[in-house]
């Protein structure tokens, strides 16, 4: 599997979706947060995205295109952000938050409440992810992800829309995602770049950039 990650290859996840099965899937994707708002703080909310349902994973060709993150699954980056925080994090899922806290005073911070983190899957499993994704970086599709220092773990990924340009070209989304640093990771970061087509040369060069400037400094909270 790790070499599959690395290179990106669609038709080992194929296959490995269909041994799982449809419900198995769906269940971790559900699980995960994806096709469901997320409460980032009050009166911000953060779109759903969409799933299959049950009945169309029923068809052999949805199961396939959902086995590698495409077909009928949408998702924001807010969704991949939590899900790749769940792999740094051990199997704990958390829900994302733009509000630390508030204040009426100016001084005294009133913390926002935190929902407790969810076991989504084991710690070998979230283990074995990290090192598939390290992997990547290290020397899979997104060697121009790798930071200066601290190492990485991630994913690339180019989405197919069904939607044409001007020039009947179809518009092809490049992602990357990822944590770092590599080892007792602290931090998760999403890049996605729309009609970007590669994750590899077009998203990951630009989380290499925030890494670099942004991973060496401690949290002042």
């Amino acid at each position: 599997m790790r070499r599959a990650i690395e290179q990106s290859c669609n038709p080992y996840f194929i296959k490995l979706g269909q041994k799982a099965g449809a419900q198995a899937l769906l269940g971790m994707a559900q699980a995960l947060g994806f096709g469901q708002e997320t409460v980032l703080a009050e009166g911000i909310i953060a779109r759903q995205g969409t799933l299959p349902s049950l009945e169309e994973l029923s068809s052999p060709h949805e199961l396939a295109n959902f086995s590698f993150g495409q077909g009928k699954l949408t998702a924001t980056p807010v969704q991949v952000a939590a899900m790749v925080s769940a792999v740094a994090n051990g199997g704990l899922a958390v829900s994302p938050k733009l509000v630390l806290g508030s204040t009426t005073d100016g001084s005294t911070l009133e913390p926002q409440q935190q929902t407790a983190p969810v076991r989504v899957f084991s710690e070998r499993t979230a283990q074995i992810l990290r090192e598939d994704m390290i992997g990547v970086v290290e020397q899979g599709s997104a060697t121009m992800a790798k930071p200066q220092q601290g190492g990485a773990g991630g994913k690339t990924a180019s989405a197919q829309t069904g939607i044409l340009d001007e020039d009947g070209e179809e518009v092809v989304h490049a992602w990357f995602a990822g944590f770092f640093p590599a080892q007792q990771p602290r931090y998760a970061a999403v890049v996605l770049i729309e009609g970007g087509e590669y994750g590899g040369q077009v998203a990951s060069p630009i989380f290499r950039q925030i890494v670099d400037r942004y991973g060496p400094l401690e949290p002042e909270v």
